[in-house]
């Protein structure tokens, strides 16, 4: 069986849509913070506490990345705490709608704060993927912090 349209016209409307990420995208950071753990044998070992007197147990490392999104803002568009039908969650006036890659997503998913415009997020919703013939974006809603 043929398919209706062919390999070679689905990458071109594919690549349509990369064009437009790579146009309006614009750039975000993510952060992502991670804990490093510190082991030392040293005799001031208290092995009542599991400690070492006066010495740090872990550090917490912040990486930062920067990675290309489309981006809405919800202002105006729905009621101020209107419930979107479609994702099942809350989205208020606050709110930012983005679209990412599969390379932002993978970052997105295991971050802890999504700086974009200055602003810090949250990330409030699960992924919706996105694509005309198969996923290659990934639509996300975040919530302002405080």
């Amino acid at each position: 069986m043929s398919d209706l349209i062919s390999s070679s016209d689905k990458q071109a409307y594919e690549d349509v849509f990369d064009d437009l990420h790579d146009t309006f995208g614009r750039d975000i950071k993510v952060f992502k913070a991670k804990k490093k753990i510190f082991v030392s044998t040293n005799s001031t070992y208290n092995a009542l506490y599991s400690r070492i007197k006066n010495q740090k147990t872990s550090e917490k490392i912040v990486e930062e990345f920067t990675i290309k999104a489309r981006i809405s803002y919800m202002n105006g568009r729905q009621n101020e705490t209107a419930s979107n039908d479609i994702t099942g969650i809350d989205v208020n006036k606050d709110s930012v709608r983005i679209k990412v890659n599969q390379e932002g997503y993978n970052l997105i998913s295991s971050c802890k704060d999504i700086e974009v415009d200055g602003v810090l997020y949250d990330l409030i919703s699960d992924e919706s993927k996105i694509g005309m013939f198969s996923p290659k974006y990934y639509q996300l809603f975040l919530r302002r912090k405080g």
